[in-house]
């Protein structure tokens, strides 16, 4: 029995969207959860039918804002800054992405979540300066379903370019977004070291997608 004959059944399940909206919600907090792969394998099994591929965009999207919000609060309560104090590169990167945070708020937030390791990055920098909720929200809303849609629309075409072979189709979904996410973050870097000043550029951001 292959990988995706294993996977069939919770696919194919109702529980499947609320499976999906959990998982991707605490990926917000805990990165190491493979979110990503879950959303695309069922863009992979959309393509036949079942799961619906809107519901898995919706339940994504919907995972995703209630994480970011998750870490958000985390790093406004007293407990945010303990836990981010614990890395020095964590803490490197929130501060560096919060400096941003004065210009472009919006756009910053809504990039930020195809980039490796930036979603938790910036939720953190939103919540550690206090960014108003009126601004966060509404550019978390929209990288949500941007991440969603894409997300899922990636295995959708994977399942479609590979109907004989699902798993393949699932291989190449990873790959056209990790490839994606270090085009990003090459763009970003180039852009970085072309500032004048020092105080300004973006430091790395920990290395994970999703």
């Amino acid at each position: 029995m292959d990988l995706m004959s294993l996977a069939g059944p919770v696919m194919t399940s109702p529980l499947l969207y609320p499976l999906l909206a959990g998982l991707c919600s605490l990926d917000g907090v805990v990165p190491m959860i493979p979110s990503e792969a879950v959303v695309l394998a069922s863009g992979v099994f959309a393509h036949a039918g079942t799961p619906n591929l809107v519901l898995v965009v919706l339940a994504t999207a919907l995972g995703v804002f209630l994480g970011d919000h998750l870490a958000y609060g985390l790093s406004r309560s007293v407990l945010g800054p303990r836990l981010i104090n614990r890395s020095r590169h964590v803490s490197r990167a929130v501060a560096a992405a919060g400096r941003q945070l004065d210009r472009r708020t919006g756009l910053l937030i809504v990039m930020s979540r195809f980039l490796p390791g930036g979603r938790v990055t910036m939720n953190l920098a939103c919540g550690t300066a206090r960014l108003p909720l009126s601004k966060f929200s509404p550019a978390s809303a929209i990288a949500a379903l941007a991440w969603a849609v894409y997300t899922a629309g990636l295995g959708f075409v994977g399942g479609a370019a590979f109907v004989e072979n699902p798993l393949l189709g699932l291989g190449v979904g990873l790959g056209l977004s990790f490839a994606l996410g270090g085009l990003i973050e090459l763009v970003r870097r180039r852009i970085s070291h072309r500032r004048p000043h020092p105080r300004n550029r973006v430091e790395n951001l920990p290395v994970r997608v999703g």
